[in-house]
């Protein structure tokens, strides 16, 4: 039996001015082993951030044509961690996925739309100026502009009729179109917080790290920034952020002493992590999801009917065993996780029914068919024999599957959002809303479907603006139902987010939005004492 910690315990271990020497004596005075004694400090030290050393991180999705500029940026592993470690948002979302102060102190709205953020006092860039309301409005602003080409960044400041600067601490927006989520939004990864009219590339952020190196789709190199304005982030000293594509390598990197930590270890790696002593596997059930992305506006694809074939005919539950080693859970057509708000639990759960595909496959006019799946472990781990596996359970359906691998360098460019049908992989967003809108709404530029449908878009609008939840509910609902029938995503699986660590290093709660604790591993993890 684990030994109780009593009251007064807790309490001498809460001081920053503890020793070892000194908490051992108070629990002797207790009458406690030294062996409990010691496992109570152990244990309190590990959960306690301890500042210092360099992090050597290795992470994938990185690419040559990497920029840590907002206004263009994919939002992949390698680029973003780096940019996360340099800039600051607004807000950021805790573990549970709501959203909390980050540059924000705090806001209040109003019914009509209006917003007013309040923004801490005393923060200041690399470069040593201080954070005024002035920069907030210049960096979100700079999203509307013809070269931002960020298409979740450019939708939420579009629905910004005004933002001004009301003083220097005090940011004010009104929206087009109501919409009670907009803390959350300002999490998001594009809308970093620049010093107004400088150069983003530059890398002249608040965020716990300066910009040593970047070199696009290799590394980034961060130095501790000494006047960083939070004392619960950004414990090391320096951290060099890798980008290693081939996730045998990134294995090797973490259980040789390269790397301190890795993001999304290959199934093999992960199954063995959690039993090599030194190592850890963080398993998280998050809301990323991967898919492939059927055009809707190319032939033969655009026939609906074509696409539900292809969703009758793919063997999720195989691709969570075989692929994923079971860490995840198999999808719905749908871009939200079941445990998430307004989830549609009414649609039916599309398992294997070749006898469903075909019929489907005649309604569009067919008995049999040739296509194309362009994929790559570049767009996630595990990519090209997800492609194999659907092209065997296609095949009795009558749809000649050809999967064609595609180089990882370059694949988010030339491949994703081009090619018919491609493999991809997405984030998970903390609403519904922000998550469909995002992605599916007629004006998304990342929708790589091309989904078009306008009652689509009037049911977001009418549904965010809601305030009854029961009717908003309702609404979502109907929204999900329409993507279901009429999409072109295949969602195959939500995946745990999978994370191989050194037990040498210390951590919190692990976000569930974005891989790698939300894309900010480097500012939120320790070394232990």
């Amino acid at each position: 039996m684990k030994a109780r910690k009593d009251d007064r315990l807790e309490t001498a271990l809460s001081r920053p001015d503890l020793t070892r020497r000194s908490f051992m004596g108070t629990a002797a005075a207790f009458g406690l082993s030294s062996a409990i004694a010691a496992s109570f400090w152990n244990e309190a030290q590990a959960a306690t951030p301890q500042k210092g050393g360099t992090a050597l991180i290795g992470t994938d999705g990185g690419a040559t044509t990497d920029t840590l500029n907002p206004l263009q940026s994919l939002g992949a592993d390698h680029a973003q961690s780096a940019a996360f470690a340099t800039f600051d948002t607004l807000t950021e979302m805790d573990s549970s996925g709501r959203p909390v102060p980050s540059l924000a102190e705090g806001w209040e709205n109003g019914d009509d739309g209006t917003w007013a953020i309040r923004l801490r006092k005393g923060v200041e860039f690399h470069d040593g100026k201080t954070l005024t309301a002035d920069d907030v409005v210049w960096s979100l602003k700079q999203h509307l502009s013809e070269s931002a080409t960020n298409a979740e960044a450019k939708q939420i400041v579009g629905n910004l009729s005004e933002i001004r600067s009301d003083g220097s601490d005090l940011v004010i927006m009104k929206q087009k179109e109501l919409n009670y989520d907009l803390p959350s939004h300002l999490s998001s990864f594009g809308l970093l917080i620049g010093a107004e009219e400088s150069d983003w590339t530059a890398g002249n952020g608040t965020g716990p790290y300066r910009l040593e190196q970047f070199e696009p789709g290799v590394r980034y190199v961060g130095s501790k920034h000494k006047n960083f304005y939070r004392e619960d982030q950004g414990h090391f000293d320096s951290v060099e952020i890798l980008n290693v594509t081939d996730p045998t390598a990134r294995a090797s990197g973490l259980l040789s002493g390269s790397l301190h930590v890795m993001g999304s270890p290959d199934v093999a790696t992960a199954t063995r992590l959690g039993r090599i002593e030194g190592f850890d596997l963080l398993s998280v059930s998050g809301t990323q999801h991967y898919t492939t992305d059927i055009r809707t506006d190319v032939e033969p694809l655009s026939n609906a009917h074509l696409r539900n074939a292809v969703k009758w005919g793919v063997r999720r539950q195989e691709f969570v065993e075989k692929v994923l080693g079971g860490f995840g859970t198999i999808g719905n057509d749908l871009p939200l996780a079941r445990n998430q708000q307004f989830y549609n639990d009414q649609l039916p759960q599309r398992e294997y029914d070749p006898e469903k595909a075909k019929w489907h496959l005649k309604q569009a006019g067919l008995d049999t068919v040739a296509l194309t799946l362009h994929t790559s472990d570049g767009a996630f781990s595990g990519a090209v024999n997800m492609g194999v596996l659907m092209k065997d359970s296609l095949a009795p359906v009558g749809i000649d599957l050809t999967v064609k691998r595609q180089p990882a360098d370059g694949y988010w460019n030339d491949v994703w959002k081009t090619e018919p049908w491609s493999a991809s992989y997405y984030n998970g967003r903390p609403t519904v809303d922000w998550m469909l809108s995002s992605q599916y709404h007629s004006s998304s530029e990342w929708d790589a479907t091309y989904f078009r449908n306008a009652a689509f878009d009037d049911l977001l609008t009418a549904a965010r603006s809601e305030s009854d939840q029961d009717k908003r509910r309702d609404l979502y609902f109907e929204a999900q139902k329409m993507l279901w029938e009429d999409g072109g995503a295949v969602v195959m699986a939500f995946v745990n987010i999978l994370i191989g660590a050194s037990t040498k290093l210390g951590h919190g709660d692990v976000g569930v939005s974005r891989r790698l604790d939300d894309g900010r591993l480097a500012r939120r993890w320790w070394f232990k004492a």
